[in-house]
């Protein structure tokens, strides 16, 4: 392969990840810059610039926030909170600058140390955005394994003369499949980041695992596992339907690839005093390692293998259930040694006992 293709190559992915990757983190309510080896600015989302002198006009940080650039200065590219003191036309406000080194370059996010105003009412998007920001020195830690053995294999394919079909065509199936996972990553955030146009309307928590439960069985992975449900037909929530049916289907998932196809899924509804209902879902198979239980919805993290997961699906399921009321635990079963996902959101209020 000659050089110029190997750089093609290089250059052309490295565009497919801007492309699909800033597009997300634009629309973040989070300020967030992205620095190049030099300390450029390489990428400022509209929250950013409108905290810049020049509005991202120039790309250098001493220009446009000498304060940032003073604080990185001082403490290094090292991941690390620190406080700063800007001095602005309106007065002087204290933010909290947050630094990580990644093989992206640096990301710099920052948060305001106190607010001068009483915070607005929190709103589904306002709350989802918040949390989406909160993921980007994952997102920048996650991208980068894919974007390091894609840059290996075109330094590979490069310092070799005389390439065979065969290695190129190997080469070329390697870029793909890091390039499909960081798509992958970036469409699951992008998603997230969208409050869906529906309303919450009263749902069936039978029906949701119903349909969820057929939606398992079309799955490889789920059609074979046992499953049962004894469930509770009085139990109505206020919900998204489709959102509801995300957060239970992914635990099904789960406990379906925890057990590798085989195994048992038990699912239990259960109507609590409170005004609430608990759906319970165990599963025959390892369990969770307790190292584990304190992460488990951490975005981006996952003890399962390459290419069988983003580390996305409990994160957003987490902030979904949370969005409407409710909570989602994580533990292990005494019974089974298997894991037990709950979900608990609180009743319609006419369903309320």
């Amino acid at each position: 392969m000659t050089a110029g293709r190997a750089g093609h190559l290089e250059a052309a992915a490295a565009a497919s990840i801007e492309a699909a990757l800033y597009p997300v983190l634009e629309g973040l309510p989070a300020p967030l810059m992205l620095l190049g080896d030099a300390g450029e600015i390489a990428f400022a989302n509209a929250a950013m610039r409108s905290r810049l002198r020049q509005g991202g006009a120039s790309t250098s940080l001493a220009d446009e926030a000498p304060e940032y650039a003073a604080a990185l200065a001082a403490g290094g590219p090292e991941t690390r909170t620190v406080e700063v003191m800007r001095t602005l036309p309106g007065g002087c406000r204290c933010e909290i600058l947050h630094v990580t080194r990644s093989p992206l370059g640096i990301c710099l996010t920052v948060a305001d140390g106190r607010c001068p105003m009483p915070p607005a009412p929190a709103n589904p998007q306002t709350t989802r955005l918040a949390s989406l920001g909160f993921m980007i020195a994952g997102v920048c830690h996650e991208v980068a394994n894919p974007l390091s053995a894609i840059h290996s294999m075109v330094q590979i394919l490069q310092s070799k003369r005389g390439v065979t079909p065969e290695t190129l065509e190997k080469g070329l199936a390697n870029i793909a499949a890091n390039l499909s996972r960081v798509l992958a990553i970036t469409r699951r955030l992008a998603s997230f980041s969208r409050v869906p146009g529906e309303r919450c309307v009263p749902v069936s928590i039978d029906a949701a695992v119903d349909e969820a439960a057929a939606l398992l069985r079309h799955n490889p992975m789920g059609a074979t596992v046992a499953f049962d449900y004894r469930g509770a037909p009085a139990a109505v929530v206020l919900a998204r339907p489709g959102q509801l049916q995300q957060v239970i289907f992914n635990a099904l998932l789960n406990a379906a690839q925890a057990m590798r196809g085989a195994g048992r899924v038990s699912v239990t509804a259960t109507v609590e005093p409170g005004g609430t209902v608990e759906l319970a879902i165990r599963d025959t198979g390892p369990g969770i390692a307790p190292a584990h239980l304190e992460r488990i919805f951490e975005p981006f993290f996952t003890t399962k293998t390459e290419g069988e997961g983003t580390g996305l699906g409990l994160a957003i399921s987490y902030e979904i259930v949370h969005e409407l009321g409710g909570d989602l635990r994580a533990a292990n079963d005494p019974a089974t040694g298997g894991a037990c996902f709950t979900i608990g959101l609180p009743l319609c209020p006419e369903e309320r006992p």
